[in-house]
């Protein structure tokens, strides 16, 4: 992921080993919703489920598009509005006092509302809703999202297209979306930090073993058959590396109109426009969002830099493999310099002090350069020992990767990488 909120939070997905170790959903949204692709409203009521019996209150996001804003239930004692600063600018943030006890099932909480929600187009348009598409993600908070960040939830919701003839749309989601009802029925039983999807009248569908590509381009067809054979090769490259840790879940490819930023929620990746795309960054593109399926820090601190670095570290290793030598070398000094020329990349990766989520110089450049190091200095089989217990043990934290590194490597390995990630050698 690449820019604004979703670029940090929600590239984290669960392989079936962190699934069999996290929590279970914290909330379960049932919704009904009404969209009209061609005015860009948007009309939801939800019934959120509180599945914590402890909590006092939960505080969500909520675009500010949404004027009229209702909260209600049996369960609600208060509701306080404020404002939050997020990556995108302040945004609306209503706190929900909850009554103690009620439902066994969880306490609920009646949240509807309306509006255009993107009055101005956003500036990656990774969230859209116009005439033929409508994409939706976390970034510009159609849905209620909890501010603690790391609230798994599971979805249940209808959705209406005002105004348009269903035979012409076709839609993914992360999970399940299929036509249902004059509509379309999204399902999300897997907890996931947030609901995404995507509908369009313009798709054309491309099927193939272990991944589905949903071309939704204005003029479909250039760069597919380069997105077949990367998604082809990322699929058994990071497999083999992963082994008892994957194997990678049928995958749902979108390519998009546009020129940057792209996203993975697991089973769910939206790729650019990849018309022109030269075949190793393309390669490194796919493999990067692919290798998201092992990424479980916490997205909003200083562990963020485990989800991108390491997932760039798999997609530079593949790349070396399908490449040569000479592609991987290449990759790496284009980051030397990008880390040179950028301040931010004077910083820290990491140290036990650091407690804000890195820049993207920092995550994207800097992390990978320092776990090249690491697998030139502990050798190339040590080091892919090393990635296969990453993605088998669910490390979400640095300590824990620190003490992963020291078990297959050595505690002179650990000490050296830990300089390395201080920048201090």
């Amino acid at each position: 992921m690449h820019r604004i909120l979703a670029a940090g939070i929600l590239a984290l997905s669960l392989t079936p080993a962190a699934l069999a170790q996290a929590p279970a959903a914290r909330l379960h949204y049932d919704g009904e919703m009404v969209i009209t692709p061609a005015s860009g409203h948007v009309a939801l009521d939800w019934t959120i489920r509180v599945q914590e019996d402890d909590v006092e209150a939960v505080t969500f996001l909520l675009s500010p598009s949404f004027q009229d804003v209702r909260i209600t239930g049996e369960d609600v004692a208060g509701v306080t509005a404020g404002e939050l600063e997020t990556f995108s600018g302040p945004v609306p943030a209503y706190t929900v006092a909850l009554h103690s006890g009620g439902n066994p099932d969880g306490r609920q909480i009646s949240i509807g509302y309306a509006g255009i929600l993107l009055p101005e187009p956003m500036e990656t348009r990774i969230n859209t809703v116009e005439a033929g598409k409508v994409e939706l993600t976390v970034d510009s908070f159609w849905m209620p999202f909890d501010t603690r960040f790391t609230s798994l939830v599971t979805a249940d919701i209808e959705i209406e297209l005002a105004g348009e003839d269903l035979a012409d749309w076709s839609g993914v989601g992360i999970e399940t979306l299929v036509p249902a009802g004059g509509g379309f029925h999204l399902e999300q039983t897997r907890p996931a930090l947030d609901v995404a999807f995507t509908l369009t009248s313009r798709s054309e569908r491309i099927e193939a073993d272990g991944y589905v590509i949903h071309d939704m381009r204005a003029e479909p067809g250039g760069g597919i058959d380069a997105v077949s054979g990367a998604l082809g090769f990322c699929t058994g490259y990071l497999n083999t590396l992963a082994g008892p840790g994957g194997p990678l879940p049928h995958a749902a490819v979108t390519v998009n109109d546009r020129s940057e930023a792209g996203y993975s929620r697991g089973t769910l990746i939206a790729l650019t426009d990849i018309a022109d795309e030269d075949p190793v960054s393309l390669y490194q593109f796919i493999c990067h969002e692919l290798a998201h399926y092992w990424s479980r820090g916490n997205a909003l601190t200083v562990e963020n830099w485990l989800n991108e670095g390491i997932a760039d570290t798999m997609a530079n290793m593949a790349i070396r493999d399908a490449f040569g030598e000479d592609a991987y070398e290449a990759r790496l000094e284009a980051y030397r310099s990008a880390v040179e020329a950028n301040p931010d990349g004077r910083g820290a990766v990491w140290t036990p002090a650091h407690q804000e989520r890195p820049p993207y110089v920092i995550m994207y450049r800097k992390a990978p350069l320092v776990m090249a190091r690491l697998e030139a200095r502990v050798g190339r089989d040590v080091f892919a020992r090393i990635m296969r217990a990453y993605a088998v043990e669910a490390v979400a934290t640095t300590p824990a990767l620190l003490e992963l590194v020291e078990r297959e490597a050595g505690a002179d390995a650990r000490a050296g990488f830990e300089a390395m990630l201080a920048g201090e050698d």
